[in-house]
């Protein structure tokens, strides 16, 4: 490990000058740099490209991010193809992994501020289940082992940097729960096929893209990750977590034909009030200012709006037998007895020790301890009778579990 530690800190001061605040870079120049500071070349196809094209003529052309804050946006980009180069060196020396079952993963979805993060944080405590950890995405090579993970560089350079993240900025406690041995949101790991959805960026083209995208080809690269990151470190049945989930299902159903998705679900207007704040609390620098707080909150709403649609449309089309429903409301106030049910759905066994596990979690992590989070959708233009009249089609059809 300690050429891995050495690796990251080199990795922490990325310098080249395809990373230049002047320009946007081409496709090719970001993939010619990676290629050279690796002194690798097989990407294992070629798919990605179109989605790394149409992120960089997006950010060209209408985000308005300039200067540092534009070497700031490349650098994981460039790391994104680094690592895909690693892994595709990784799968060639270890051809057996590419043949392993990755076995009816847990999908928890919904509008965001449901309760993903929650659900993904709790369920990550249950040793039946393998968490997909933001540390092991950003480096998945060499993959973790689970005897030696505890000391990992990557893990210990996670917990230093949440530390230093939260100390800086106290609200972000209050809006994320953020722990590293958790289930994170696999923007890497799609990041790697240049399939992540990117909501904290000023690009809605390429959104609209991404939405209409074929992502089995993304998802396929997804589980060779998958297979990565399990080769050393059980068990296999993955929980995973993120809410651009549930604008692809069937594509990742094509993949993932046993899956199962936990859609969680929460009144909208508070979803979306408090979805508005986090994505502008994220932003790139100056980005917020130039670009303009209701577009942007215009951008988002449009986007998860067809987002829902398009996930109500799936789910008549996949069936019910894909699906668990979770109230966010209900996980806070009954967090043991939504838990059974869940577990009851999945075909999982809730065990009096992962329950123990839950309600030390729960006295630390419950509804307000780590600050409140204030917003109001009027912050940015919006009024709760809008949102509850576009998304009347969804509280109608799931009500029951607001």
């Amino acid at each position: 490990m300690a050429n891995l530690a050495v690796e990251m800190r080199e990795n922490a001061k990325v310098d080249h000058p395809v990373l230049s605040p002047e320009r946007w870079p081409a496709p090719e120049d970001l993939m010619a740099a990676a290629r050279e500071r690796k002194g690798l070349a097989d990407f294992a196809g070629m798919e990605f490209v179109a989605g790394l094209g149409q992120l960089l003529d997006s950010l060209r052309g209408e985000s308005l991010i300039e200067g540092p804050a534009r070497t700031n946006v490349l650098v994981p980009l460039l790391r994104r193809l680094e690592n895909r180069l690693r892994v595709e060196e990784w799968h060639a020396a270890n051809p057996a992994a590419s043949k392993a079952e990755v076995p009816a993963p847990v999908m928890i979805t919904g509008l965001p501020r449901t309760g993903t993060t929650a659900l993904g944080n709790l369920l990550s405590l249950d040793a039946q289940l393998r968490p997909l950890r933001s540390w092991e995405q950003a480096s998945p090579v060499p993959p973790p082992v689970l005897a030696t993970e505890a000391d990992d560089p990557r893990r210990q350079v996670s917990i230093a940097r949440i530390a230093a993240m939260i100390e800086n900025d106290p609200q972000q406690a209050a809006m994320h729960l953020y722990d590293t041995d958790a289930t994170e949101e696999d923007h890497d790991v799609l990041g790697m096929a240049f399939a992540a959805q990117h909501n904290t960026l000023p690009v809605p083209a390429y959104r609209t893209w991404w939405r209409g995208a074929d992502m089995r080809p993304a998802y396929a690269y997804h589980k060779r990750v998958l297979q990565l990151l399990q080769s050393a470190r059980p068990p296999e049945r993955w929980v995973l977590k993120a809410p651009h989930y549930k604008f692809h299902m069937e594509d990742i159903a094509a993949v993932y034909p046993d899956a199962k998705f936990v859609f969680t679900h929460r009144d909208p207007v508070r979803a979306m009030s408090s979805y508005f704040s986090f994505v502008m609390h994220h932003y790139p620098p100056g980005a917020v200012e130039r670009y303009g707080r209701e577009r942007i909150a215009g951008d988002i709403y449009h986007h998860l709006l067809e987002g829902m649609k398009t996930a109500v449309a799936a789910r008549e089309l996949l069936g019910e037998t894909w699906f668990v429903d979770v109230s966010q409301k209900r996980l806070s106030t009954d967090t043991f007895g939504t838990l059974r049910e869940v577990y009851d759905g999945l075909g999982l066994p809730y065990t009096a020790a992962f329950e123990a596990r839950v309600r030390e979690w729960h006295e630390q992590n419950h509804s307000g301890a780590h600050g409140e989070h204030r917003h109001s959708p009027a912050d940015v233009g919006f009024t709760d009778e809008r949102i509850r009249s576009d998304f009347a089609f969804y509280t109608e059809r799931f009500g029951q579990h607001h």
